[in-house]
Protein backbone atom coordinates (compact mmCIF):
# COMPACT_ATOMS: atom_id res chain seq x y z
CA UNK A 1 0.00 0.00 0.00
CA UNK A 2 2.91 2.36 0.75
CA UNK A 3 4.19 1.89 -2.80
CA UNK A 4 0.82 2.87 -4.27
CA UNK A 5 0.68 5.99 -2.17
CA UNK A 6 4.29 6.86 -3.05
CA UNK A 7 3.49 6.56 -6.77
CA UNK A 8 0.26 8.52 -6.39
CA UNK A 9 1.86 11.39 -4.43
CA UNK A 10 4.79 11.49 -6.89
CA UNK A 11 2.46 11.80 -9.88
CA UNK A 12 0.46 14.44 -8.00
CA UNK A 13 3.67 16.38 -7.20
CA UNK A 14 4.75 16.29 -10.86
CA UNK A 15 1.32 17.51 -11.93
CA UNK A 16 1.52 20.40 -9.43
CA UNK A 17 5.02 21.31 -10.61
CA UNK A 18 3.76 21.37 -14.18
CA UNK A 19 0.86 23.62 -13.16
CA UNK A 20 3.15 25.91 -11.15
CA UNK A 21 5.54 26.44 -14.06
CA UNK A 22 3.55 25.88 -17.25
CA UNK A 23 -0.16 25.56 -16.43
CA UNK A 24 -2.83 28.20 -16.91
CA UNK A 25 -1.02 29.73 -19.87
CA UNK A 26 2.15 30.64 -17.96
CA UNK A 27 4.92 31.85 -20.20
CA UNK A 28 8.45 32.80 -19.28
CA UNK A 29 9.12 36.49 -18.80
CA UNK A 30 12.17 38.60 -18.09
CA UNK A 31 10.63 39.80 -14.82
CA UNK A 32 12.16 38.62 -11.54
CA UNK A 33 9.94 39.59 -8.62
CA UNK A 34 10.15 38.75 -4.94
CA UNK A 35 7.23 39.58 -2.64
CA UNK A 36 8.72 39.33 0.84
CA UNK A 37 6.22 41.34 2.90
CA UNK A 38 4.18 38.79 4.89
CA UNK A 39 0.41 38.84 4.31
CA UNK A 40 0.57 41.57 1.65
CA UNK A 41 -0.92 39.43 -1.12
CA UNK A 42 -3.40 37.77 1.24
CA UNK A 43 -4.54 41.20 2.43
CA UNK A 44 -5.05 42.37 -1.15
CA UNK A 45 -7.17 39.32 -1.96
CA UNK A 46 -9.37 39.93 1.07
CA UNK A 47 -9.75 43.71 0.79
CA UNK A 48 -9.43 44.79 -2.86
CA UNK A 49 -12.86 44.98 -4.46
CA UNK A 50 -11.29 44.56 -7.92
CA UNK A 51 -10.22 40.99 -7.16
CA UNK A 52 -12.48 38.55 -8.98
CA UNK A 53 -14.07 35.72 -6.99
CA UNK A 54 -12.40 33.08 -9.18
CA UNK A 55 -8.99 34.70 -8.60
CA UNK A 56 -9.66 34.62 -4.86
CA UNK A 57 -10.62 30.95 -4.96
CA UNK A 58 -7.62 29.98 -7.08
CA UNK A 59 -5.11 32.02 -5.14
CA UNK A 60 -6.18 31.70 -1.53
CA UNK A 61 -8.13 28.45 -1.32
CA UNK A 62 -6.15 26.74 -4.07
CA UNK A 63 -2.81 27.58 -2.50
CA UNK A 64 -3.98 25.95 0.71
CA UNK A 65 -5.88 22.84 -0.28
CA UNK A 66 -3.89 21.59 -3.25
CA UNK A 67 -0.94 21.12 -0.91
CA UNK A 68 -2.82 19.26 1.84
CA UNK A 69 -2.00 15.78 0.41
CA UNK A 70 1.65 16.41 1.25
CA UNK A 71 0.73 16.28 4.92
CA UNK A 72 0.21 12.56 4.36
CA UNK A 73 3.84 11.91 3.40
CA UNK A 74 4.23 10.09 6.71
CA UNK A 75 2.45 7.17 5.06
CA UNK A 76 5.51 6.40 2.97
CA UNK A 77 8.36 8.27 4.72
CA UNK A 78 8.42 7.44 8.42
CA UNK A 79 10.42 10.47 9.54
CA UNK A 80 7.58 12.65 8.20
CA UNK A 81 5.28 11.20 10.85
CA UNK A 82 6.47 14.05 13.07
CA UNK A 83 5.39 17.67 12.70
CA UNK A 84 8.77 19.43 12.78
CA UNK A 85 10.62 17.34 10.14
CA UNK A 86 7.80 17.43 7.59
CA UNK A 87 7.15 21.13 8.15
CA UNK A 88 10.81 22.11 7.86
CA UNK A 89 11.25 19.96 4.74
CA UNK A 90 8.11 21.39 3.17
CA UNK A 91 9.00 25.05 3.89
CA UNK A 92 12.47 24.60 2.39
CA UNK A 93 11.12 22.75 -0.66
CA UNK A 94 8.26 25.16 -1.38
CA UNK A 95 10.64 28.13 -0.93
CA UNK A 96 13.01 26.65 -3.50
CA UNK A 97 10.10 26.14 -5.89
CA UNK A 98 8.87 29.71 -5.37
CA UNK A 99 12.36 31.13 -6.00
CA UNK A 100 12.74 28.94 -9.10
CA UNK A 101 9.40 30.22 -10.42
CA UNK A 102 10.60 33.79 -10.00
CA UNK A 103 14.09 33.14 -11.38
CA UNK A 104 12.71 31.47 -14.50
CA UNK A 105 10.11 34.21 -14.97
CA UNK A 106 7.25 31.72 -14.65
CA UNK A 107 5.84 33.19 -11.47
CA UNK A 108 6.43 35.40 -8.49
CA UNK A 109 8.28 34.32 -5.39
CA UNK A 110 5.70 35.27 -2.79
CA UNK A 111 6.15 34.66 0.92
CA UNK A 112 2.35 34.44 1.22
CA UNK A 113 2.36 31.46 -1.16
CA UNK A 114 4.88 29.73 1.10
CA UNK A 115 2.64 30.49 4.09
CA UNK A 116 -0.56 29.29 2.38
CA UNK A 117 1.04 26.17 0.89
CA UNK A 118 2.51 25.27 4.28
CA UNK A 119 -0.86 25.86 5.94
CA UNK A 120 -2.35 23.39 3.46
CA UNK A 121 0.33 20.81 4.23
CA UNK A 122 -0.29 21.30 7.97
CA UNK A 123 -4.05 20.78 7.49
CA UNK A 124 -3.23 17.56 5.62
CA UNK A 125 -0.84 16.51 8.40
CA UNK A 126 -3.48 17.10 11.09
CA UNK A 127 -5.99 15.06 9.07
CA UNK A 128 -3.37 12.32 8.61
CA UNK A 129 -2.69 12.20 12.36
CA UNK A 130 -6.41 12.14 13.10
CA UNK A 131 -6.99 9.34 10.57
CA UNK A 132 -4.19 7.25 12.06
CA UNK A 133 -5.33 7.99 15.62
CA UNK A 134 -8.87 6.85 14.77
CA UNK A 135 -7.45 4.12 12.49
CA UNK A 136 -9.87 4.95 9.67
CA UNK A 137 -10.08 2.19 7.05
CA UNK A 138 -7.58 0.19 9.10
CA UNK A 139 -4.88 2.65 7.97
CA UNK A 140 -2.37 1.51 10.61
CA UNK A 141 -2.43 -2.01 9.23
CA UNK A 142 -2.34 -1.11 5.54
CA UNK A 143 0.53 1.36 5.95
CA UNK A 144 2.32 -0.44 8.81
CA UNK A 145 2.07 2.58 11.12
CA UNK A 146 2.25 0.68 14.41
CA UNK A 147 4.50 1.87 17.18
CA UNK A 148 7.48 -0.46 17.41
CA UNK A 149 6.75 -1.37 21.03
CA UNK A 150 3.19 -2.45 20.11
CA UNK A 151 4.00 -4.27 16.88
CA UNK A 152 2.28 -7.62 16.68
CA UNK A 153 4.67 -10.48 16.38
CA UNK A 154 3.65 -13.40 14.19
CA UNK A 155 6.45 -15.86 14.96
Amino acid sequence: MKKYFAVLISVYALFLLYMMFFGSGREASDCFYLQLKPFKTIHIFFTDSKVQETDFIINIIGNVFVFSPFGWLGLCISKFNKFFPITLFFIILISIIELTQSYTGRGVADVDDVFLNTLGMIIGFVLFKYATWKNFANIKHHFELYDKKYKIQTS
